[in-house]
């Protein structure tokens, strides 16, 4: 017997799993663009256009026509069959922004967007034209279900939508009708080659005894690690569980003027990065009157188990590691110094893989959505995307810049994220909005600590944000 269909893997059903209405598991972004080729002579969006012309593109793509099939008892995970009621209409949407369509405007309707999850009825992913920006613009708010693909897949799904060139020509039209699902016969069968494979692995491993030993005590340490880390982070108000409403914020920067400030000092970008979200977090501790000595917030890291050779598989493959934040460290010099020891002290592909043993390991006991409102072992999530070098294209329309918005989890109400395209580096933080409402203390401590670390022979990239970004 042999596997036919492509499930969905322990950690992308995870993502189904602890997905409730107030913490929907999509990853989001925020792109700004060139306005006038998706207008029309009257200035209104070319909306009919624009479906039809990412229509085009969706063969590349085929699991943005796919929506999620459950099979039942005795014949496996879920996985993706074509959609049988497939519209464009239901996934290229329009919004107008209220007045006077500042930035505002625009980051109060992009929360609003982010905040409801998508139905899984249908395809699950959207993508949110906006007009009336006052600058002349065009933004789009992007929804794509986390079971779907971790951040370095969406950006070869979305990659894969846009253009490298503002004249690039449409894709011919390749027909397309949906393939009815798989029957319940074919499935039951599928799954049964599937467990007789693993079964014929797990015999293998029990012919080499030193493997088995080897792979059984990695999988006991992963565990062990995870018991020692469950009541790591430190207990403060940043968590609780969740409320479904969302702010959002960005902090920009150039690429090269935080590439030069990280290697002038030996340390990575991220490094960099991770010392500003200290200081912005430690501003706001002592803004709450919360203590800071002795205290080192966790933040859950995530890092890439994708193989180099992996050019095209969809889906979630990344591992946390626990980096600690020294809250007690005024100076963002000597934070950063401490926490680019810490990350060089880390095996960061084995750390990252044993914690997806342990998450793999929670998904398929069922334990994961108990231990998600319950944890203790981290305060936030960073993740760090390298995007395109190169500008982008909808139509003509250049992308001048994309800002990542990712999902909350229960307890977690602080999550930061991280990318570069086209020269600028964006980091985000996306926030629940009750427990929050003082947001900004934390992100002018990020500015703060930035404007201490940024070399001053460099200049900030021109712009006046992102409605009037650098041409």
């Amino acid at each position: 017997m042999s596997v036919r269909y492509a499930r969905l893997s322990p950690a992308d059903q995870m993502l189904l799993t602890v997905e409730e209405p107030r913490t929907p598991a999509h990853i989001g972004a925020l792109l700004v663009l060139e306005g006038p080729s998706l207008l029309d002579a009257a200035g209104q969006l070319r909306l009919a256009e624009l479906r039809r012309r990412l229509g085009l593109r969706l063969p590349r793509v085929p699991v943005l026509r796919q929506v999620l099939y459950r099979p039942g008892l005795f014949r496996g995970p879920p996985l993706w069959v074509d959609d049988a009621a497939f519209d464009m209409g239901r996934h290229i949407l329009h919004a107008e922004l209220p007045a006077p369509g500042g930035e505002a405007e625009l980051l109060r309707l992009t929360e609003t967007l982010l905040s409801k999850p998508l139905e899984r009825s249908k395809p699950l992913w959207e993508l949110w034209f906006l007009t009336g920006l006052a600058s002349g613009r065009i933004a789009v708010v992007v929804k794509l279900h986390h079971a779907i693909a971790d951040g370095h897949a969406a950006l070869r799904i979305f990659g894969a939508l846009f253009d490298l060139e503002p004249d690039a020509a449409d894709p011919e039209e390749v027909p397309w009708s949906p393939r009815p699902p798989p029957g319940r016969w074919q499935l039951l069968v599928d799954n049964l080659a599937t467990k007789w494979a693993g079964l014929r692995r797990a015999v293998r491993r029990w012919a080499h005894p030193s493997a088995l030993f080897r792979s059984a005590a990695s999988t006991g340490r992963a565990l062990l690690q995870a018991a020692r880390d469950s009541q790591a982070a430190p207990r403060t108000s940043l968590n609780a569980l969740v409320g479904s409403s969302r702010r959002l914020a960005v902090l920009r920067m150039g690429l090269a003027e935080a590439r030069d400030a990280a290697h002038a000092r030996g340390v990575r970008i991220n490094d960099l990065l991770l010392a500003l979200i200290a200081g912005g977090a430690r501003e706001l501790l002592l803004h709450r009157g919360e203590p800071v000595e002795g205290v080192a917030l966790i933040a859950s890291v995530a890092v890439s188990l994708r193989p180099s050779e992996d050019a095209g598989d969809m889906g979630n493959k990344t591992g946390p590691i626990l980096v600690p934040l020294p809250m007690d460290e005024p100076e963002p010099e000597a934070c950063l110094e401490a926490i680019a020891a810490s990350t060089r002290a880390m095996k960061k592909k084995e750390s990252a893989a044993s914690a997806a043993t342990v998450i793999r390991w929670m998904s398929k006991t069922g334990l994961v959505r108990l231990l998600a409102r319950r944890q203790h072992m981290l305060n936030f999530f960073e993740s760090d995307l390298v995007g395109p070098p190169v500008p982008l294209f909808v139509f003509g329309a250049r992308i001048l810049e994309v800002t990542i918005a990712n999902s909350l989890a229960p307890t977690v109400g602080l999550v930061f994220a991280i990318i570069s395209y086209a020269g600028q580096l964006n980091l985000s933080v996306c926030a629940d909005a009750e427990q929050f409402p003082d947001l900004d203390v934390l992100v002018a401590g990020m500015e703060s600590s930035w404007a201490h670390l940024h070399l001053p022979d460099h200049h900030e990239p021109v712009g006046e944000g992102p409605l009037l970004p650098a041409p």
